[in-house]
């Protein structure tokens, strides 16, 4: 390959990189509209990578733009089916639509990924309090307590149960 044209390829993954960092930055910093341009950027010079459509759900979710969210998702796990992060996210969003099974599903999957990844033991125990699975629920929600999640430990406390 010529000297100039791997700078170039260099350079262009270079620039995604910066417009993926960049667009994680302004969504840590809560500047979710500003985010997207940057990410929206990302996908279209890579629209390969997984990992920005799921950056860009957590975004859409954020403002309220639950049907962006959901094919942002979509399009992340039919990427990269290893994100387990955006199973959680998908999940999360599922469970504000009250689709508790999927989202039980999609929580499930991202504990096989993460297996002490307490917020989706958290959440998964929420909505199977919704579908009437109390001892799975209680499971679950204890299980998050145990490790360390403030929330679970909250759940039980107000309902007298040890953790």
């Amino acid at each position: 390959m010529p000297h100039d044209m791997s700078d170039r390829l260099w350079t262009s993954n270079a620039e995604n990189d910066f417009y993926l960092k960049k667009g994680v930055m302004l969504l840590r910093d809560g500047d979710c509209e500003n985010a997207l341009q940057y990410l929206s950027i990302a996908a279209d010079r890579n629209p390969e990578q997984g990992e920005v459509y799921g950056y860009m759900g957590v975004a859409f979710f954020i403002l309220g733009m639950w049907t962006e969210a959901m094919d942002s998702y979509q399009r992340a796990l039919s990427l990269d089916s290893s994100l387990e992060k955006v199973y959680f996210f998908r999940g999360v969003l599922h469970s504000q639509l009250a689709h508790y099974k999927e989202a039980i599903d999609d929580f499930t999957i991202a504990i096989e990924w993460e297996h002490l990844f307490d917020d989706a033991y958290c959440y998964r125990g929420a909505c199977r309090v919704f579908i009437d699975d109390y001892k799975s629920a209680i499971q679950d929600i204890r299980f998050a307590a145990r490790l360390g999640n403030k929330i679970a430990q909250k759940m039980l406390n107000l309902m007298n149960i040890p953790w």
